[in-house]
């Protein structure tokens, strides 16, 4: 469970974007600066790495964003470079500072396996800090397999939601006999409708691509940021790249050793404890909705919904929430304390409107759009998963390893814990992913975040030891990955390492950013995101409050759970325009 994007990154980009939309346009500030710097055009003469053709995003949240975008084939095999090729789709937001000032591109991967660069930056792009875009180009892109670049599909969408209304913690021969049977229709729905790539979805082979990027770019030296999945990217390319970095971050750090049954123990341990942090804090929080016994009020609708599963009528038809999905949702909600508040409204109210929150928590997860289709970034994750996988348990070691993780998380681990024999068959990869190394690699910076509950700390740990040379940077957070999100300290950390390649002393560790208001509502949080971001208190605050008062607090905490920038966009612009008009009052 790697999926997840910031809450607050999306709504208050979509937001400022909205309130900004009458001022003139910045691609135009930045066409000047949109070219690589002299003496750094790609060497495309051999015929073994493609053009980059810029043109303006025809996404719509990418163009709102004043992104452009470019495809760029690469091939499939990368030890054939002159066979047959695979897209790829990049997306830029060209550097805010002169030509002097720009040092190159800063590619970024959001994490997944799956996850959507071009997503991510189409709503993060306008949230990085000036002192790194005055000398960078950001670009990210969607893996091979992924989102606008050539897609994988293994099944359809009626298969995905007939899944996921399965149980998902098999106690008895039937229901791990289905599940069985489930993991053969994903992986022959994988090898029938992706022939040709199935064999090439190594997180290896992503690697290759990402140094097609970097010479396509024109830059002699990588400088990458990777979110979680997109730090097994980056290790990789280290591994396999070492003397093209010029510097690299590594955000939430995935395991660099870890079998899948040591990786999914980590994982659910990982869980419970911020899961412990979340009932402490809404505890002590008179404001939280399940104050003063969070722990009381979890498994009460646990036990509920077990009894008797609730019916949602959604745009998609009727749709149902169990106990197991309960449980995936609130895991969901641990990524990102600002989902806190309403995950906190919703487990009260679950037989009510609280049951369709914690569905949209399920869908930030799954892939799943409001419109019932999904994405496909389930199906490219299980694709790069168990082509990296080398472990094949037998089914006894499974159900021992099973039992492990459940009795040492008893709420997490029934439902991360099945399933560990879900890459047995599956083809093998063509270029296997080797092991983390930075032989020969300048010094790299890990952050790792104390309160991670999808990649925990001692992953980071971990990987800084893998990583000869690197430095380790601890956030003293909850939530998933630090930067963006874990304030000044790490902000001026990776910015500072960025642009003079000065790294933090080793041993350096961050204070938790916290507003002390996890738990007063989405709203609020919003409302700074959109201060911090340029925007006036005053207008701020009649935007968010405005949107929240056309819809209902409701609707619009799910509005935002479902990441609906179409949605929240319209109800942003038309907010926006008649607090313009009114001064912000």
């Amino acid at each position: 469970m790697t999926r997840t994007r910031s809450l607050a990154l999306v709504v208050a980009c979509a937001l400022a974007l909205a309130a900004c939309s009458g001022s003139s346009s910045t691609s135009a500030q930045k066409e000047s600066n949109s070219r690589p710097a002299a003496g750094t055009r790609p060497d495309t003469s051999s015929g073994l790495v493609g053009t980059l053709t810029w043109n303006k995003c025809k996404d719509k949240a990418a163009a709102m964003a004043g992104l452009d975008c470019a495809p760029l084939e690469v091939p499939i095999d990368p030890k054939v470079p002159k066979g047959p090729t695979t897209t790829i789709a990049l997306a830029k937001s060209s550097s805010t500072g002169s030509a002097d000032e720009r040092i190159g591109s800063l590619v970024i991967n959001p994490g997944g396996p799956g996850g959507s660069g071009i997503e991510f930056l189409s709503n993060a792009a306008s949230m990085f800090p000036k002192d790194l875009t005055d000398h960078f180009d950001l670009v990210s892109f969607d893996p091979r397999g992924v989102g606008d670049s050539d897609p994988v599909r293994c099944l359809n969408d009626e298969q995905k939601d007939e899944q996921l209304q399965r149980d998902l913690s098999p106690t008895d021969d039937a229901e791990r006999a289905q599940l069985e049977k489930d993991q053969v229709t994903l992986r022959k729905g994988c090898e029938s409708r992706n022939p040709e790539l199935v064999h090439h979805m190594s997180t290896a082979d992503v690697a290759s691509d990402l140094d097609q990027i970097r010479q396509a770019l024109g830059d002699q030296k990588l400088n990458f940021l990777g979110y979680s999945y997109g730090t097994a990217i980056g290790a990789t390319y280290a591994a396999m790249f070492p003397t093209t970095i010029r510097a690299m971050v590594l955000d939430g750090s995935v395991s660099p050793s870890a079998t899948a049954a040591e990786e999914t123990m980590a994982q659910a341990m990982g869980f419970e404890r911020t899961l412990k942090n979340f009932i402490t804090a809404c505890n002590a929080d008179t404001t939280c909705a399940l104050a003063p016994d969070t722990a009381g009020a979890i498994d009460a609708a646990r036990a509920s919904l077990q009894k008797e599963p609730v019916k949602v009528a959604t745009a998609s038809g009727e749709r149902t929430l169990t106990a197991d999905l309960f449980d995936y949702g609130l895991a969901t909600a641990l990524y990102d304390t600002s989902t806190w508040a309403p995950t906190a409204q919703a487990i009260k109210n679950i037989r009510t409107t609280g049951a369709k929150t914690i569905l949209s928590l399920v869908d930030r997860q799954t892939g799943r759009q409001t419109n019932g289709t999904y994405d496909n970034s389930s199906d490219a994750q299980v694709m790069v998963n168990c082509s990296d996988q080398q472990d094949r348990p037998t089914e006894a070691e499974a159900r021992a390893d099973e039992a492990k993780i459940v009795a040492a998380a008893p709420t997490f681990g029934p439902i991360l814990g099945s399933g560990l024999t879900g890459c047995n068959d599956w083809p093998k990869p063509s270029e296997p992913t080797p092991k983390p190394s930075a032989q020969g690699a300048p010094p790299i910076m890990v952050i790792g975040t104390v309160g991670d509950p999808a990649t925990p700390y001692e992953w980071a740990q971990q990987m800084s030891t893998a990583l000869t040379g690197s430095v380790l940077l601890t956030y003293e957070g909850d939530g998933h990955t630090a930067f963006l999100r874990g304030g000044k300290c790490i902000e001026d950390a990776v910015v500072n390492y960025f642009v003079d390649l000065t790294l933090p002393a080793p041993g350096t560790r961050c204070p938790a950013e916290s507003t002390g208001d996890e738990f007063s509502g989405v709203k609020g949080q919003l409302i700074k995101q959109l201060v911090d971001s340029g925007l006036d208190e005053k207008t701020a605050d009649c935007i968010v409050n405005g949107m929240v008062k056309r819809v209902g607090e409701s609707e619009f905490d799910d509005m935002v759970l479902q990441n609906d920038a179409d949605q929240i966009t319209k109800l942003a612009q038309a907010t926006a325009l008649e607090c313009m008009t009114s001064g912000g009052g």
